[in-house]
């Protein structure tokens, strides 16, 4: 009974709505019994407190025993409807106690670790089950670290925790999100861990890779002799054939676009792959700087652009870095400076030196990166729309290599723009040694 009085009061309408209606009902029908009664020459009081203690009844009876049959309905249909988004997710969702003991496990679950819900609900994870091969892949995935190898993309104790895991002797690699459910008390009343399979579609991305490695590689020697045919034809052409000249100069510069796009791809899968080679040394950062910028002067001079280069108070500062790798990546960013500038526009490279870091900025006044674009700007194959408009053989690369490039020496990227106004690049170096694994890769946080 006081489960029925709690349930009626929980339902819609406040206690003082449902008090009144009572109260009225128990008046009203009390008012009209005394008053037949009376005219009847009854004992009206007594007849007046029966009738009334039956009214109220028959009515408390049928007024929550409605409510208790909608809410009975309205229940049944919510309960069923959250069946119906566990049992139809793509991914595997998998509900167990903080004992381990599962308690839910969905269709894609099932599919994924082929595994029978019947076999599992109610069984308690263990780690020994790893050891076991039906219920290998499931165990290392509720106790990742028993897995070959773990990313764990969100902060460590923050909640949900998402982490990458890889099972080496299944090839198997999975994303997996896992939140817990706290009850009234603020105990953990159970754990919810959803399962995303991304084995096909790693294997997908390691064919294309490879396609594209084995293509580029392929295009990469005929390309190089092609350019050097072209710049032999230039040579001997300038003065003596001054319409084949124009040609040859046309056909270098579009084997030579093509030549980078094939480098690009191939940086960019040796990237994804971790196996873009590092080789750090000590180097003087004004003299490795004043070094990029002469190799893109020539092509300053054809967009009529000036680049000045600015480090105050810093005459010699050693850091160790690769040349090779950082010059590609500081090449690219004052290469797009005076690609996407104005006419005759200015291009500033900025070296400023903290206490422990060092920060090089690449100045214009171009065009400018659009707000709703800003957040793309460093990933495969993106272009800001204006940028695509002025240069339409871009392939969307460059950045996305400048910033593994820098992350790979421990350092930071990013850039403040207004359209119109222009862009500033800047990227941060520690001051101190680093220390890099050739063979590491963290393509997945910035692709």
């Amino acid at each position: 009974m006081n489960n029925i009085f709690s349930s009626f009061w929980k339902t819609k309408g406040g206690v003082g709505t449902k008090m009144s209606v009572f109260v009225f009902l128990f008046f009203l029908f009390a008012i009209i019994v005394g008053v037949v009664h009376v005219l009847l020459e009854t004992q009206p009081l007594l007849l007046f407190l029966v009738w009334a203690l039956i009214f109220f009844s028959v009515t408390l009876v049928v007024v929550l025993g409605s409510g208790s049959a909608k809410r009975s309905t309205n229940d049944s249909s919510d309960q069923g409807k959250l069946s119906a988004i566990i049992e139809n997710l793509k991914d595997g969702l998998v509900i167990y106690s903080p004992q381990f003991k599962v308690m839910e496990f969905n269709p894609a679950a099932e599919e994924i670790f082929s595994i029978s819900r019947n076999d599992i609900i109610g069984k308690t994870i263990e780690p020994k089950l790893s050891q076991i091969e039906k219920f290998k892949s499931l165990t290392q995935v509720i106790f990742p670290s028993l897995a070959s190898s773990i990313a764990q993309l969100s902060e460590t104790n923050a909640w949900p925790q998402i982490t990458e895991i890889f099972i080496d002797d299944q090839n198997k690699k999975f994303y997996t999100v896992l939140n817990r459910i706290i009850d009234k008390n603020g105990e953990i009343s159970c754990f919810l861990k959803l399962i995303k399979d991304e084995t096909r579609e790693q294997a997908i991305l390691q064919s294309k890779n490879e396609f594209i490695n084995t293509a580029a590689h392929q295009l990469r020697t005929p390309l190089t002799a092609l350019n050097w045919a072209l710049e032999n034809i230039l040579k001997f052409s300038e003065d003596s054939s001054p319409e084949i000249h124009k040609i040859a100069l046309e056909a270098f510069g579009v084997s030579e676009r093509t030549l980078k796009i094939t480098n690009d791809l191939l940086d960019v899968a040796k990237i994804e792959e971790g196996k873009f080679g590092y080789s750090f040394k000590s180097v003087d950062i004004i003299v490795f700087i004043k070094g990029v910028i002469d190799a893109v002067l020539p092509f300053a001079r054809q967009h009529s652009s000036q680049i000045t280069f600015i480090h105050k108070n810093i005459n010699e500062l050693y850091i160790t870095i690769d040349p090779d790798r950082l010059g590609l990546a500081l090449f690219n960013l004052i290469d797009n400076a005076v690609k996407y500038n104005t006419e005759q526009g200015l291009v500033s490279v900025v070296l400023e030196k903290n206490e422990n870091v060092i920060k090089i900025s690449v100045q214009d006044s171009g065009v400018g990166i659009p707000e709703n674009e800003r957040e793309k700007i460093f990933k495969k194959f993106y272009r800001a729309t204006n940028a695509a408009q002025i240069e339409p053989n871009g392939n969307g690369l460059g950045l996305f290599i400048t910033q593994n490039i820098i992350k790979r020496h421990g350092g930071d990227v990013g850039f403040d723009s207004r359209v119109g106004r222009g862009t500033t690049f800047w990227f941060t170096l520690p001051i101190k040694n680093i220390s890099v694994d050739d063979d590491s890769s963290i393509f997945k946080n910035i692709s």
